[in-house]
């Protein structure tokens, strides 16, 4: 019962900022909308930020749910298609005070994918670690970039000719991240796309 209502608040929220600016939203909007009382909103989240990134965070865990090492591209590009279809929620949050919220989610989902990466080499390669720390915070940074640009910018690019221009190069500093002589990342983009 509880999953369930926390998500219905943040749906609701999220419903309401496709057409309203972030900061205009208060949480009577909220309760209203997903019609809880106000007592329980207060139980579950702090405050609208709080929802906020809830509601990012759930769904960064519904777009890398199913990521392994074979489909990750795929993933990354669910993001770019994520932020297309809720283009509107998305800008008005990042024109509001919880703009920051907007980057966190991307790179969330970004540490999300190279988490199920790891976790889906593991059975293989049962020692695996990823060596260098720095190398995996310029991956994800990187890539965090290119997202977050790509919207700023307008949604012009078509994300998947984005995704599949950077493939062969990401999936070089991932081999190069895990560090591990037997680990290589054959499987193409467009061969990803072929399983979907």
């Amino acid at each position: 019962m509880e999953y369930k209502t926390k998500d219905r608040l943040g749906e609701a929220l999220q419903d309401i900022a496709e057409n309203d600016q972030f900061d205009d939203i208060t949480v009577k909007q909220i309760v209203q909308e997903s019609h809880v009382n106000r007592q329980t909103f207060y139980y579950h989240f702090q405050d609208k930020y709080d929802c906020l990134h809830y509601q990012f965070s759930h769904d960064a865990e519904k777009l890398t749910a199913n990521t392994d090492s074979q489909n990750w591209l795929v993933t990354y590009l669910s993001l770019f298609r994520y932020i297309d279809t809720y283009q509107n929620f998305c800008r008005h949050v990042v024109d509001s005070h919880a703009y920051l919220e907007f980057d966190d989610f991307i790179l969330k989902t970004i540490d999300l994918i190279v988490e199920k990466i790891k976790k889906s080499l593991e059975d293989d390669y049962p020692r695996l670690t990823i060596h260098n720390q720095a190398g995996l915070r310029v991956f994800e940074y990187g890539h965090q970039g290119v997202v977050s640009n790509w919207f700023r910018g307008g949604l012009r690019e078509n994300p998947a000719l984005l995704v599949e221009g950077m493939s062969k190069f990401s999936q070089q500093q991932l081999t190069t991240l895990f560090d591990h002589p037997e680990i290589d990342f054959k499987t193409s983009f467009k061969q990803q796309l072929e399983f979907v």
